[in-house]
């Protein structure tokens, strides 16, 4: 059935140095939507400069790109590794003025530097030198996060946009209508509230059919059981990220029980030992869906 949405232009900005960073935004940004776009009519679009910038003539580079992609923008998702970039007559570097750029017209920025171990040979001294000149002025000004590697530079990204959309966006939860049986006056909390746990219970139906489905299968490999439990963490990610009222913290405690068990059979490693390591991966797969079933739980008392 169509169902009409806003769409907001998301800016990816960095320096050349973070190329892993530039292709883990837009993926983020398809998971997002693909866990979101339905229920809250919104839609992300991951903007470029080199997919969206054209060839045009008369003003400095950065002024162009300014023109051409960055005004049109909604929202900033910022990474520095080593370097800071190339002056551009006007401010520091490219993506520090587009930062300002999205400041001077009170746009949300999402700030985000790498820790991840760098060889200092192959490190520009000037630049690295201005990126933490840089790092600490953005400190003082604002909150900045830190990230150890792509995997917890996605896990705060998740985190971080859909908290960030449900702030700006003027239509969340205007997903399908309610039901005709469903109070026509009913309060946006409470419709939230009603989404959230059909959501949830509809994400854990369909993951308990896949485990069981693949533990049950006799597999040669745990392969595709670590894939199933991979994609379940981004989501749970995703339904922490939207509580924002835990009264006595039941609801918070289930999710990161069941987050730290999938990350505990991510680590998992299956051994010749006569099968006692197949089966402990097994088991604490089946401990995440009972950890996700207390979850469910404590949103009965909600």
């Amino acid at each position: 059935m169509p169902q009409s949405a806003l769409i907001y232009r998301v800016l990816v900005a960095s320096p050349s140095d973070c190329v892993h960073e530039r292709k883990a935004i837009p993926e983020v940004i398809s998971l997002w939507n693909a866990l979101n776009s339905l229920q809250t009519a919104a839609i992300l679009e991951p903007v470029l400069w080199e997919t969206h910038a054209r060839p045009e003539l008369g003003e400095r580079p950065q002024a162009i790109v300014n023109k051409q992609i960055v005004q049109r923008c909604d929202l900033l998702v910022g990474a520095f590794w080593t370097k800071l970039g190339t002056h551009t007559g006007q401010a520091e570097s490219g993506t520090a003025e587009e930062i300002e750029e999205f400041r001077t017209a009170n746009k949300p920025v999402l700030l985000y530097f790498s820790n991840a171990p760098v060889i200092l040979d192959s490190v520009d001294e000037d630049q690295y030198r201005r990126l933490r000149e840089y790092r600490e002025k953005m400190k003082r000004e604002g909150i900045v996060f830190n990230y150890e590697s792509i995997a917890e530079f996605r896990e705060l990204l998740l985190r971080h946009l859909t908290a960030t959309i449900g702030e700006v966006h003027t239509g969340t939860l205007v997903g399908p209508p309610a039901p005709a049986t469903e109070t026509a006056h009913e309060s946006d909390e409470y419709r939230a509230i009603r989404i959230f746990k059909s959501n949830f219970a509809a994400f854990l139906r369909r993951l308990s059919a896949e485990w069981s489905s693949e533990r049950d299968s006799e597999p040669y490999s745990a392969d595709e059981g670590r894939s199933i439990m991979r994609s379940a963490r981004a989501e749970v990610l995703n339904f922490k990220s939207q509580v924002v009222s835990d009264p006595d913290g039941q609801l918070t405690t289930a999710l990161d029980e069941a987050l730290k068990r999938i990350r505990q059979l991510e680590r998992h490693e299956i051994m010749i030992d006569g099968g006692i390591s197949w089966a402990e991966f097994w088991a604490i797969g089946d401990s995440v869906i009972d950890a996700l079933q207390s979850v469910d739980a404590a949103l009965e008392k909600v």
